[in-house]
């Protein structure tokens, strides 16, 4: 009865799914066909991510069982210096993928022992791009690209290091 009892408090807490569900409830009073329009369009949406969310649980998991929480510590937790904070400069500098894949890594990476200025860096330096500054280059200018390119890599570690600061423990 207790596993009944947590799934619905668990209901009951997800405000988004409420939310969406009166929205579409609202929108279908108002004109069904445009809201099952949107509603199979969702489904798709949905069905399009949802290998690459399980993938990305997936590794997720896999990291936190194979990887030691010893070695995400030495490497990356506050132990590790100026080392793991141009690891993760790195990390974020060459990261590609979604943030629906990025948050989940970084969270488990965070409770492997990963310090909060090692995640933040990591998001700063995910601006960068490398892939993407000839376009940034083309479009927007060099010096554009290198001026934004050059403050992100300049202020990525002290920004990392006020936003663990700023980070209750």
């Amino acid at each position: 009865m207790s596993g009944v009892n947590s799934f619905w408090r668990w209901l009951l807490r997800q405000r988004t799914l409420w939310m969406v569900t009166v929205l579409y409830l609202w929108a279908w009073s108002a004109a069904p066909a445009k809201a099952a329009a949107a509603l199979s369009y969702g489904a798709h949406l949905f069905a399009s991510v949802l290998i690459i969310i399980v993938a990305v649980f997936a590794l997720t998991g896999l990291i936190q069982v194979k990887v030691g929480r010893d070695f995400i510590s030495s490497l990356l937790g506050h132990d590790s210096g100026i080392k793991g904070l141009l690891i993760a400069l790195g990390c974020g500098i060459f990261m590609i993928g979604p943030s629906y894949v990025v948050f989940p890594l970084l969270m488990g990476v965070r409770r492997l022992g990963a310090r909060w200025a090692v995640i933040a860096i990591v998001l700063v330096a995910w601006a960068i791009k490398p892939q993407m500054l000839p376009i940034e280059a083309q479009f927007l200018g060099f010096p554009f690209a290198l001026m934004r390119t050059g403050l992100i890599l300049i202020m990525a570690i002290p920004l990392g290091l006020l936003i663990e600061w700023l980070m209750p423990v």
